[in-house]
């Protein structure tokens, strides 16, 4: 019996003026770092009225066709300690990093202890950030529930 792939849970942050070389950025740069696997993508659902939206949607059916996509509102990640910091991010969102609060909060929607593998990432252009985290009992025993 063969282990399922890990349960890989990325959190993206972007601005309105993200383009589909933003996340190809963002994505060349985690997959260097990473085994393949499953993935979630994890977006703030204020995300999907901006411009950039259209553009995350046409480079992940591209790139990672597989990939479920999810949104949540800001009150979502409120609180959620992330390993970055930011002073503007923490009065707007209350939270130190979107990416990461995402990714965090998508894998524990998985019922888990998550763990975050990545911590921000961000694009060339400086338009994306990612990162991933991963339901910490399936990086143990290659068992997801």
């Amino acid at each position: 019996m063969t282990a399922s792939p890990t349960a890989f849970f990325a959190g993206w942050g972007f601005r309105a003026t993200a383009r589909p070389q933003s996340f190809a950025s963002c994505w060349a740069q985690a997959c260097a770092q990473l085994a393949p696997g499953r993935w979630t993508f994890a977006v703030l659902d204020s995300k999907l009225q901006t411009p950039a939206w259209e553009e995350f949607l046409a480079w992940s059916r591209a790139a990672v066709p597989q990939a479920a996509c999810r949104a949540w509102p800001e009150s979502a990640i409120a609180q959620i300690d992330t390993p970055s910091f930011s002073p503007r991010l923490v009065t707007r969102f209350a939270t130190g990093s979107v990416c990461e609060a995402l990714a965090l909060h998508a894998a524990e929607m998985h019922r888990a202890p998550p763990r975050l593998l990545l911590p921000r990432i961000v694009s060339a252009d400086r338009q994306a950030t990612l990162a991933v985290a991963a339901a910490a009992h399936s990086l143990e025993t290659g068992v997801l529930s």
